[in-house]
């Protein structure tokens, strides 16, 4: 088994706080941690990632230098080590409450999905459904197309690719427990980006309100699903979720001590006086809730 190390960027960066937000996830299928050490396929390929000092080591099967390269640049990518977070740190630490719910998160990275296609299908999942119940059908998606790596306790998988989805039917997908609707959705978008007529990945290159515009344009995709993808996938927070629920009892918990309706409204005038940074000021809301409210597993 052969290691690389990725030096830690000069900015605030935690791998730690990343390990305990993974921790969260009620069924760890794509990501799994174990002790110190995340585990998850990224270009194919098994990895472990795992801070050494001033690094984070990489380890892998048959690293040569081409899957080396690789490797390195998916994880960059995945892991958060290229996005800088200090301006908003700055801005942030400037509203006191704001600050309140902001600092204890300073350094968590704004971690990815490894492609734009992987991270839309797990939206289209999670629409009007817990956040429990569908990392639970996620995973049930990810084991019907991988055995998946044993990791002692737990189980680690590769998510399938557009070709994969693009052959299973309605029935195939019906273990998923969600509407006729988001599977046909599910299978379509799947078809299309295997047959080459949509071209999720290029999504990348475009600026944020263009891949908004792009995304809003699929059968299936809204608000809510449209920005969550661009921030799963690119790192980048342009807008803000109003209508998300946790989003809204995150919002009034933090900034308004449980008074208050629930409310898209409520999140709204909460966070748009932050201007260009409503929409990370509500992403960290929504990660001190889950840091806050679910509980650590070992799998």
């Amino acid at each position: 088994m052969r290691e690389l190390c990725l030096p830690l960027p000069a900015f605030a960066y935690r791998f730690d706080l990343l390990l305990e937000f993974v921790k969260r996830i009620t069924y760890p299928a794509r990501l799994v941690v174990q002790g110190d050490t995340l585990w998850r396929f990224t270009g194919g390929q098994l990895l472990s990632y795992r801070q050494a000092g001033a690094g984070i080591v990489i380890r892998g099967e048959a690293l040569n230098a081409a899957k080396a390269e690789r490797a390195e640049r998916i994880s960059r990518h995945c892991l958060g080590l290229d996005r800088d977070l200090t301006p908003f740190y700055r801005y942030a630490a400037g509203d006191p409450m704001l600050w309140r719910v902001v600092e204890p998160l300073a350094g968590l990275p704004l971690f990815c999905a490894e492609t734009v296609f992987e991270a839309l299908i797990t939206l289209i999942i999670e629409q009007h459904i817990t956040w429990k119940n569908a990392l639970r059908y996620q995973r049930t998606l990810m084991s019907m197309f991988d055995r998946g790596a044993n990791l002692r306790r737990a189980i680690v998988y590769q998510f399938p690719s557009p070709q994969q989805l693009a052959g299973a039917s309605q029935a195939d997908l019906k273990a998923l427990k969600i509407t006729n609707r988001r599977i046909g959705i599910i299978i379509e978008i799947a078809q299309a980006a295997a047959d080459g007529a949509l071209d999720l990945e290029s999504i990348r290159r475009l600026k944020a309100k263009a891949a908004y515009d792009r995304l809003m344009a699929l059968k299936g995709v809204g608000h809510w699903t449209a920005n969550n993808v661009i921030g799963r996938a690119l790192g980048q927070y342009p807008y803000v979720s109003e209508n998300d629920v946790a989003l809204q009892a995150a919002v009034q918990h933090y900034f308004h001590a449980g008074a208050g309706r629930k409310s898209p409204d409520l999140v709204r005038n909460t966070l748009d006086r932050y201007g260009n940074y409503a929409g990370l000021a509500g992403h960290f809301t929504l990660l001190r809730w889950v840091l806050d409210r679910y509980p650590p597993v070992s799998p």
